[in-house]
């Protein structure tokens, strides 16, 4: 069970040190312990841990249930409360944040760890039943697509924008967060698995392929476990596909290839050349290869810049960069703070998902209509973000139909809506209105005020 990663929330510090002790003593892998709500959604994002121990009566600008909600809607990890509480009116409101567990202080260890199996299985039973069922369709929504695949837990939580063609190529990936690289990682075999071809996953270390177990099993994924000077097996299987190249239509090639460890750059050199080399035998090629920024330099770096044009840096807080091809040197890299990033994406998501509230909605078909309407695929923790900020003011009601949660605008919540996207229309006139000016149009239409 060393793998099994909590993260404690307690605002005593006496409670907090006995907890870390315990989960040591059963084996589990206490990441650390936070005392406030706010700082429990932060290390959740960061750490991504398989189960939160959260106490309600926690100061911050949240108690526990609303840190609670956030966690299991943006990041779907497992919540088991340990708290003091057992009056009926707490456990109420704990219900409606759908809870792993509820335990009671003061606790057994036998008690606690039961709890905590149980949140893993269930964790896990749920992830194997959507990859056996489709998911119901809510009566009166959109006919949703059905999904392949088992959807990974984290993956709503790639906090990044995606370049546009990442998945249709091959890209270096650079990362120093391996928690990063493990949801690109799925993200790439997710979206990989719902179209033509043979998916190949090399990895040193990691565990994004635990969630598609069975595609392995059935062989639409093929691994192959690679170590630091014994590469022979992986390029074995690169030959035999440059092998079949003769066909006139060969088959395309997903190829996924992390080196995390400390590798000779003579060997990532030599694997590299000979994906080049499979590509131009005829096999359409795409994907990634991932090195650890720890564990390789600046000079293999810039000879794999030149061998592969797509490349993309990692850094710890999640931010993606990409040069579109080698032309753009690596030195001129420069990263932009993830604040940064979070507010501007959110400023620009804001219209977008208020237009789609006018009516009773769910946060499956925002993102729909997100990706239909403009072309864009955007994190779905971002939306379920605002959602429940909107909610929290009063601006949205919440109902469940099926499995589905439909987001409906209540009366105050309304007339939000159209005050705000007032202002955002008159901000997006003014800046038409000035850039026609700029290039000496005429005839733009003016507002009515």
């Amino acid at each position: 069970m060393d793998h099994v990663t909590i993260l404690v929330v307690e605002d005593e510090v006496i409670v907090s040190m006995d907890l870390l002790h315990i989960l040591e003593t059963m084996h589990y892998s206490p990441l650390c312990a936070v005392r406030t709500g706010d700082e429990a959604v932060v290390k959740a994002r960061e750490k991504k841990p398989d189960v939160v121990l959260m106490d309600i009566n926690i100061p911050g600008t949240m108690d526990g249930l609303d840190a609670a909600g956030i966690i299991r809607e943006e990041l779907g990890i497992p919540v088991i409360f340990v708290t003091s509480y057992s009056d009926d009116a707490i456990i109420e409101q704990a219900k409606h944040v759908n809870p792993y567990g509820y335990v009671i202080k003061p606790f057994t260890e036998r008690n606690l760890k039961v709890a905590i199996e149980i949140a893993l299985s269930r964790k896990a039973a749920e992830l194997q039943d959507r990859l056996s069922e489709p998911p119901a369709i809510p009566a009166g929504l959109a006919e949703t697509p059905v999904r392949t695949g088992c959807p990974h837990s984290s993956l709503s939580d790639i906090r990044t924008l995606f370049v546009k063609g990442f998945f249709h190529d091959v890209a270096l990936l650079i990362y120093s967060n391996s928690e990063i690289k493990e949801q690109v990682f799925a993200s790439f075999i997710e979206r990989n698995l719902k179209t033509r071809g043979d998916l190949f996953f090399a990895y040193s270390f990691s565990r994004a392929h635990r969630n598609f177990l069975s595609e392995i099993q059935n062989g639409k994924i093929r691994v192959c476990r690679i170590k630091a000077g014994e590469l022979a097996p992986l390029r074995e299987i690169l030959s035999d596909v440059q092998a079949s190249s003769g066909s006139a239509y060969p088959v395309p090639l997903k190829l996924l290839i992390d080196f995390s460890e400390r590798y000779e750059p003579e060997d990532i050199l030599a694997v590299v050349d000979q994906v080049i080399a499979v590509r131009k035998s005829g096999v359409p090629v795409s994907g990634i290869i991932a090195l650890d920024s720890g564990m390789t330099d600046d000079i293999l770096i810039k000879e794999l810049s030149e061998k592969i044009p797509g490349v993309v840096a990692a850094t710890s807080y999640g931010t993606l960069i990409s040069c579109a091809d080698q032309s753009f040197p690596l030195e001129s890299l420069s990263f932009l703070p993830q604040t940064v990033v979070d507010e501007t994406v959110k400023k620009i998501l804001e219209p977008v998902v208020l237009s789609l509230l006018e009516k009773p909605i769910s946060g499956y078909n925002i993102l729909k209509e997100i990706r239909g309407r403009y072309n864009l695929s955007v994190p779905k923790a971002r939306v379920y973000t605002q959602l429940y900020d909107l909610q929290k003011k009063g601006y949205l009601s919440v109902s469940t139909i099926g499995k589905s949660k439909v987001y409906s605008p209540t009366e105050t919540g309304k007339l939000h809506i159209r005050q705000k996207l007032d202002e955002f229309r008159s901000v997006f006139y003014h800046i038409l209105a000035e850039m026609a000016d700029q290039n000496g149009s005429s005839g733009f239409p003016k507002r009515k005020e």
